[in-house]
């Protein structure tokens, strides 16, 4: 049973109106609302998909586990929609549920003034500004792998395979496997240029090492899920698995292949 509960929501007015349902019919049940997300059993995410991305940066990926009621317009990783909040509230006191464990992405973006830490549940993304070519070498466990010329690279996790990943051609992959996905952003290759064409698949024990080929190649845009978080002179950046995992609530009605089919395929 659910003892201390918290929400977090989008600002619009359906997911306000949705904010009180839940609370009213959470405590309704015996539950107890807390302001702090940090002594929730459970945190309910009212919303689209930016609101889990806007939920994880804010609470620095919390303990408690997430469950998503859908008020935007994908909602791939929202659970149910708003004429299921009574289902979902008996479901959660009866314990019909599990956690499904999202394993996040790690980078470490080295510039001349700094070191910067970032989180991401999707993609890390390093590419150029505006239309410039870019000259990237990369490395995998240490070891050198290849000078990639294009506009970018892509680093996801599963939970991402499905999102920017899966528009430039990646593949889709189940969020039980473990791994890491590279995918190039527009590569070239020319009698002057030879880049890697297809998706690289990387075990979770590995890191992902790129580097600005050239000089004129160090101003690199980083982004996390969406979200420029470096736009300066960059020397490295290094990504992996990080330590902390999304959370997310799911019942026995959940099926990632059905969810793919009716929202992406």
């Amino acid at each position: 049973m659910i003892k201390k509960f918290h929400i977090f929501a989008n600002g619009d007015e359906t997911s306000a109106q949705i904010v009180q349902e839940v609370r009213s019919k959470m405590v309704a049940a015996g539950a107890e609302f807390s302001e702090d997300e940090k002594k929730a059993d459970l945190i309910f995410c009212i919303g689209g998909d930016g609101a889990l991305l806007r939920l994880l940066r804010q609470y620095d990926f919390p303990e408690a586990p997430i469950v998503g009621i859908n008020t935007g317009h994908l909602g791939f990783f929202q659970e149910i929609t708003v004429d299921g909040i009574d289902e979902l509230i008996r479901m959660l006191a009866h314990g019909d549920y599990h956690i499904q464990e999202n394993s996040a992405l790690s980078a470490e973006i080295c510039t001349e003034s700094e070191t910067k830490q970032i989180t991401a549940i999707n993609e890390i993304v390093i590419r150029g500004e505006g239309e410039r070519l870019m000259h990237l070498d990369m490395s995998i466990g240490k070891n050198y792998i290849s000078r990639f010329s294009g506009d970018g690279i892509l680093i996801c996790t599963p939970a991402g395979s499905t999102a920017y990943n899966y528009s430039l051609g990646g593949v889709i992959v189940d969020p039980e496997v473990d791994m890491l996905q590279i995918t190039p952003i527009a590569p070239v290759n020319n009698s002057a240029y030879r880049s890697f064409t297809s998706g690289i698949i990387v075990p979770t024990n590995k890191t992902i090492e790129i580097l600005p080929a050239k000089a004129e190649d160090r101003f690199v845009v980083v982004i996390e899920d969406g979200r420029i978080v470096a736009r300066d002179d960059v020397k490295k950046v290094t990504v992996g698995v990080a330590g902390r995992k999304a959370k997310i609530v799911r019942f026995s009605s959940y099926n990632f292949w059905s969810k793919v089919k009716d929202k992406i395929l």
